[in-house]
């Protein structure tokens, strides 16, 4: 049964309670005052005594003091098994494998039909599971251990079931369980522990986890911070620890231990080319290592540039070639070498080539060297056929088409008036040349509706917005005219007026991909224009740097606006662990793809590993749980609908993953928990009772018991009693 507990029943609680008090200690004061004339001191004190327990008597009877308590009553409870499983279950100690011992704990226990407990499973969730088919059913497979969660979930359905007694059959291996954050209360059921191997400490070294980040750079150091620990007698022996890339030893060093055997070690990583880089810390394995599986975990590292490499060539200067320009030097991520072309390698010159301050444009360094190098390449009103480029066009096609990036900006030395119909430059652009022409005279941009939602044009957060945004800001001037777009093009701005000879409107920017690569045409030389703001309205300025920062994110492939992303709920994972993958998909027009039928499947793979099929909501979202592969490795999750893949992510899979890295049994914290609740803890299934022994009552509540002592008749006389005789004396002694 609980304590009593006080209860104020007048209206007001605790606020009318200090109210009233306050008032009857002044009417008290007052009283005082009233009898200091009484010359007799026994006179004064009887009646200061009696007007004190009067207004007190008063006071506590107004204030319908209750005493309350909470009653409950023992009944036979209920019993739960609440049974680990997880991968660390399946290891082998000197007495053999985890589960086997509790498989034969579980057969003993179902020879005796006295209880037949409710039975949940844990691991990465809870789950409840048949009693009667555990023992054979019983194969340990999830990737974590989460006390916490299991007890918790258990617990609130065990309020419900009257469990009188918990077992938690767990080898502990859950380095965050805590006893206090469970917050048992006074009905809590007893809680048992069978800490299955902790008679049996095992011999382990082990990569207890990895810190590394993410996203490296080329040519920049990275760290790789590995956690490491050694147990039982392999704390005697030195802990070496390796970093293998790829197939090849990069460095090896010995760890410090503390007194608990944790270390940590750090390698330094400098990556040489973009991509990924799987690097894999490794312990060597001892003799009388019993999980060998942890000693080699992976990290890997997405390498990219520290800053994008642009290259803009410009046939000539120009407010547009200004513009552009000082809006690719002001951005921190963006590495730009730019060239105006002023001089010719035919032009004529009286001085030698060492002697002029204008000298001819590298085509050669720049196109065969270092066109690599580059992750963008800009080609603003810039015309070949002067610079003897003719050659060095289909490198260019072919680097576009390997994953480069390229834009051609419209001028009078641009498309098919820089000579560019019929070459490899015109095979990866979106449009096709005709005879040169440049359309005269001012036009505001439009967006093709259809497209609105594309990031390089969508400047507001809604299509029409954006629309509205477009057709605010200030006018262009001219454009260069194509004759066709291609059929996989997308035109996201056009011509209000113009056409072209099938009646399309004229492209003002034209986007597509080419191969592996993207690339961009945009026909007009005077976007500068949008850098100031109109006559008529605010916008402009912000959206010229926003428009072109999209631009040279989308031709880059910058994740955060490609139409469709997936990803995975972590990084690593165990062999045959539970992965959560979700994400949302758009189609090239950036619409929600609503109620699409999705594929998932790894790369590389088997069908052994299998995958899923899963439909998207309304909103293009989609969420599921698949299995990780059943061998280690890097591996991507692969997202298509009808053939066409859509996303990809990458993750890691180990063979011991967190669960076997870190074995050390949590039986302190179990011990914890039993003694709250009244429960015992065994080490190891050896000498483990049957289970009608670890049964136990119920607590049941069976209502609320109430008094009110202070409103008894007796209390009521006593109180009249008092305030007659102070008012008797009062008279008798000649107070008023």
């Amino acid at each position: 049964m609980s304590d009593w507990q006080w209860q104020l029943g007048v209206l007001g609680g605790n606020t009318t309670a200090w109210v009233l008090g306050l008032a009857l200690l002044a009417l008290w004061l007052v009283e005082l005052r009233s009898i200091r004339g009484e010359s007799d001191r026994k006179r004064r004190a009887t009646l200061a005594a009696l007007g004190g327990l009067g207004i007190l008597a008063v006071y506590l009877l107004t204030l319908q003091i209750r005493l309350v308590r909470e009653t409950f009553e023992e009944v036979a409870g209920g019993t739960g098994i609440v049974l680990d499983n997880s991968r660390s279950m399946t290891l082998a100690g000197a007495s053999g494998p985890r589960s086997d011992a509790v498989r034969a704990l579980i057969t003993e226990w179902q020879e005796d039909d006295r209880v037949s407990p409710v039975v949940y499973l844990f691991g990465s969730s809870t789950r409840g599971t048949m009693w009667s088919e555990l023992a054979e059913s019983y194969e340990p497979v999830d990737d974590e251990t989460k006390i916490r969660d299991a007890l918790s979930y258990v617990l609130e359905k065990g309020a419900d079931q009257e469990l009188g007694s918990l077992v938690v059959i767990t080898d502990g291996a859950d380095a965050s369980f805590r006893a206090e954050a469970l917050g048992l209360g006074s009905g809590a059921p007893a809680i048992h522990a069978v800490v299955v191997g902790g008679d049996d400490p095992l011999d382990d070294q082990a990569v207890v986890s990895l810190h590394a980040d993410t996203t490296a750079y080329v040519g920049v150091p990275a760290l790789i911070r590995a956690d490491v620990r050694s147990v039982g007698e392999l704390r005697q022996s030195e802990l070496r620890v390796q970093l293998w890339h790829e197939s090849r030893l990069e460095e090896e060093t010995v760890a410090a231990l503390d007194a608990t055997g944790r270390g940590t070690v750090a390698f330094e990583v400098t990556p040489r080319r973009p991509g990924r880089a799987l690097y894999r810390v490794l312990i060597p394995q001892a003799s009388n290592d019993e999980v060998p599986q942890n000693n080699d975990r992976a990290a890997l590292l997405r390498v990219g540039r520290e800053r994008l490499r642009a290259l803009l060539v410009a046939g000539r200067p120009g407010w547009d070639v200004r513009f552009l320009r000082d809006f690719l030097k002001r951005d921190g991520s963006v590495d730009l070498v730019s060239f105006f072309i002023l001089r010719a390698a035919a032009d004529l010159t009286a001085a030698p080539t060492n002697e002029l301050a204008l000298i001819p444009f590298p085509t050669d360094e720049l196109f065969r060297e270092h066109l690599g190098s580059f992750d963008v390449v800009i080609f603003q009103n810039f015309d070949y056929a002067p610079y003897e480029m003719q050659t060095y066009l289909p490198r260019i096609r072919d680097y576009v088409q390997r994953g480069g990036s390229f834009v051609m900006i419209g001028g009078d030395r641009s498309f098919a008036e820089g000579r560019y119909a019929g070459t490899a430059i015109e095979e990866i652009l979106p449009v096709k040349l005709g005879a040169p022409g440049v359309l005269k005279g001012s036009y505001r941009a439009e967006v093709s509706k259809q497209l609105a939602r594309h990031p390089i044009v969508a400047l507001g957060p809604d299509p029409a917005l954006t629309r509205q945004t477009w057709k605010a800001l200030p006018a262009l001037h001219g454009a260069n005219m194509v004759s066709a777009i291609k059929p996989e093009a997308q035109v996201l701005l056009h011509h209000p007026r113009a056409r072209l000879h099938n009646g399309a409107p004229l492209p003002v920017l034209v986007v597509r991909e080419a191969g592996r690569g993207r690339v961009a045409a945009m026909t007009t030389d005077a976007s500068w224009r949008w850098r100031f703001a109109a006559d008529d309205t605010t916008v402009g300025s912000d959206e010229y740097e926003l428009f072109w920062d999209r631009m040279i994110r989308w031709l880059t492939r910058d994740p955060l606006l490609e139409p469709a992303r997936i990803s995975t709920d972590r990084e690593r994972y165990g062999v045959g662990a539970e992965l959560v993958v979700s994400g949302r998909l758009r189609d090239d027009d950036y619409r929600p793809m609503k109620k699409a039928r999705v594929e998932l499947h790894y790369q590389p793979g088997n069908d052994d590993d299998g995958g899923a099929v899963v439909d998207t909501d309304q909103d293009g979202q989609l969420q599921t749980t698949l299995r990780a592969p059943s061998e280690p490795g890097a591996y991507e999750v692969v997202a298509s609908v009808e053939g066409k893949e859509l996303a990809r992510e990458v993750f890691i899979v180990e063979e011991s993953g967190d669960e076997l890295a870190d074995l050390e049994t949590m039986a302190e914290q179990l011990q914890a928990v039993a003694e709250q609740t009244g429960g015992r803890v065994f080490l190891g299934t050896q000498d483990v009772p049957a289970l009608a022994e670890l049964a136990s009552t119920s607590r049941r509540a069976a209502g609320l018991v109430s008094k009110e002592p202070l409103s008894s008749p007796w209390f009521i006389f006593l109180t009249v009693l008092l305030l007659g005789m102070t008012w008797v004396l009062r008279r008798r002694w000649g107070r008023r």
